[in-house]
């Protein structure tokens, strides 16, 4: 059977979808079978980190995206005797030529259009969730997420299924001391700095991060300093950290970062004393689980899927409270025995969770669908 991949996601810089499915073909291709994958693109990309005589990409004439999408992508499926379509990302055709199974991240457009630009939300309306549902099968990626796919999409359960995220095996602790001094002064940071990472975006409420860290460093009487990750996402509305940062008095203590190599991350996962992840919403939450492969003790908020993949291997706090959340950060900070025990409860956590039995469970649904077990 051929497997069709929409693969524009692997264009660009790599991560969040991106990492997601480089991760999963890298497994699927790996298992037993009679299955062909073909990643179909509108460009060129940077080679996939692996390479497999199962594995082909095939870059189609450009096009405006949703022609490329709606019209060339099926019409090349077609022609190519594709079985099944698989998009690792919400989206779907609205000419449907075979079988598909699409992976709904969360459903955050859906839940809370409000956190997204108005001129944006066209690209999730009505129509765009209707192809959705025209799926044999729908993958997400935590409980918390069909529920809403349920909920929300009026999706039966028994189309929905669950398969977890795993951090990459490329994610563990560093020991060497001086490749982590080296990255902490390529940017400017001091030893025991706080961390977040993901797309700069509404519902990762860094806006309650920063005030939250004024808060800690008022009761511990010092100064802290926190490192943003990530890029502003494209559909959400602008997030006022540099402003939130001055009423704070945070002023030269607040370090932003766009993208940064893998090697990069992992050190520097590696080097801060405390990961923060504030997010209101999440489908999965792999930054959490990432820095726990890495041995980094982790705070979260203790909402939507956040408490079902880091358990009990995470301080938790309530992301609307900005007092409690910088209780929580002042509590950690001041307490190296329970940072220990945090970390070594998250490493264990991130060994639960496998891309190998991802890609397993993955393969079952694909066969499930291609013998019409829908």
């Amino acid at each position: 059977m051929i497997v069709g991949v929409e693969g524009r996601t692997l264009q660009g810089e790599r991560y969040g979808v991106a990492r997601y499915l480089v991760n999963l073909l890298r497994e699927l291709v790996l298992l037993e079978g009679n299955e062909e994958y073909v990643v179909y693109l509108s460009g060129d990309i940077e080679p996939l980190p692996f390479a497999s005589p199962r594995l082909r990409t095939r870059v189609l004439s450009r096009a405006p995206g949703l022609a490329w999408r709606h019209l060339r992508l099926p019409l090349a499926m077609r022609r190519e005797g594709v079985g099944l379509h698989f998009s690792p990302s919400y989206f779907l055709p609205l000419l449907k030529v075979c079988p598909s199974v699409v992976v709904v991240h969360d459903l955050t457009f859906k839940a809370h259009p409000e956190w997204f630009a108005r001129e944006k939300r066209f690209r999730f309306d009505d129509l765009f969730w209707r192809e959705v549902k025209r799926a044999e099968r729908i993958i997400t990626v935590s409980e918390h997420s069909k529920g809403d796919i349920v909920r929300l999409l009026g999706v039966e359960p028994s189309r929905v299924e669950v398969i977890y995220e795993a951090p990459d095996a490329f994610f563990r602790p560093v020991e060497d001391e001086e490749r982590l001094a080296g990255v902490r002064a390529r940017h400017g940071l001091r030893p025991g700095y706080l961390f977040t990472a993901g797309a700069v975006h509404t519902r990762r409420n860094l806006e309650r991060l920063v005030e939250a860290v004024a808060r800690a460093e008022r009761e511990l009487g010092e100064g802290l300093q926190l490192l943003i990750l990530g890029q502003p996402a494209p559909f959400s509305p602008p997030v006022d950290i540099e402003g939130t940062v001055r009423r704070s008095g945070l002023r030269g203590r607040v370090v932003r970062l766009g993208y940064v190599p893998e090697e990069e991350l992992l050190l520097l996962y590696n080097a801060c004393g405390l990961f923060v992840y504030p997010s209101l919403y999440e489908g999965f939450g792999l930054p959490v689980i990432e820095a726990m492969a890495c041995g980094t003790p982790v705070a979260c908020s203790g909402v939507t899927s956040l408490p079902e993949v880091a358990g009990e291997a995470a301080a938790y706090f309530d992301p609307l409270d900005v007092e409690g959340m910088g209780a929580v950060i002042a509590s950690l900070l001041a307490d190296s025995d329970r940072r220990e025990r945090l970390r070594e409860a998250g490493m264990r956590r991130a060994a639960g969770f496998s891309w190998g039995r991802a890609a397993q469970e993955t393969l079952r649904v694909f066969r499930e669908v291609a013998e019409g077990r829908t």
